[in-house]
């Protein structure tokens, strides 16, 4: 269960990653320099960041809530469930909100130690929240 997670949340972060290259093409700072190699860099400041930052709570709350799973979730044949009875949108901005802690210190590596030693496979997120990643 926990490599299909990671699985997911790879594809989710791949989703979250187009619309922050398209946003910085509109609002922020994406250029693209050929003299060194081929690189490039987008950026997004203020409002902007702001904005993207409120779509990726938002990409999770609402895809979980309302589909039971993000779209990384239900390809990997995944979904957000509570422990106790019908899972309520508090428990869902909860385990979400929590993403700022098992995210830490990079690439969710708080979240994956948590996951990868319990035998529920939970993230602090899923633990506080009292909900669990099961198979569809």
């Amino acid at each position: 269960m926990l490599g299909k997670r990671v699985v997911a949340a790879i594809i989710d972060i791949v989703i979250l990653a187009v619309v922050f290259f398209l946003m910085s093409a509109v609002f922020g700072d994406a250029e693209s320099d050929t003299s060194d190699g081929a690189s490039f860099s987008a950026n997004l400041n203020g409002l902007p960041a702001l904005v993207y930052f409120l779509l990726v709570i938002g990409y999770y709350i609402a895809a979980e809530f309302y589909l039971g799973a993000t779209p990384g979730k239900k390809a990997m044949g995944l979904k957000v469930v509570s422990d106790s009875g019908p899972l309520t949108i508090g428990a869902v901005i909860l385990r979400n909100v929590l993403r700022i802690v098992d995210g830490l210190p990079i690439f969710y590596l708080v979240g994956f130690i948590c996951a990868a030693v319990r035998p529920d496979n939970k993230r602090i997120g899923d633990i506080v929240a009292k909900t669990s990643v099961v198979a569809a």
